[in-house]
């Protein structure tokens, strides 16, 4: 998934499949034969952080990143790597979606 604007670009292809609504898009995730512990460091610095890099290149290339980001937001996964995110730049985008939220009132 890429952000333009601060908007991201959906995996139409995916959630048109229904990827989204029965979690089936696991199966076709690139991190799917990867150790899941490259996804779920210990730390944020040293070899936790290169870990993180390293987790985020697997997203990067994987075709179903948006779904699994979605999953994360939508269940509040609150460690590990999700859709190309860290804990933080999920909570923030929660908290832009929510000042989204707010400004459209």
């Amino acid at each position: 998934m890429s952000f333009t604007l601060g908007r991201p670009v959906v995996d139409r292809a995916a959630t048109h499949a229904g990827y989204d609504s029965d979690e089936g898009w696991r199966a076709r995730a690139a991190c799917r034969s990867c150790n899941p512990d490259l996804f779920f460091p210990a730390g944020t610095t040293g070899a936790a952080w290169q870990d993180v890099q390293a987790a985020k290149a697997v997203c990067a290339i994987c075709p179903v990143q948006s779904s699994c980001l979605r999953f994360a937001l939508r269940t509040c996964q609150g460690y590990g790597i999700w859709g190309g995110t860290t804990e933080d730049e999920r909570q923030a985008l929660r908290r832009w979606a929510r000042r989204m939220r707010a400004t459209r009132v």
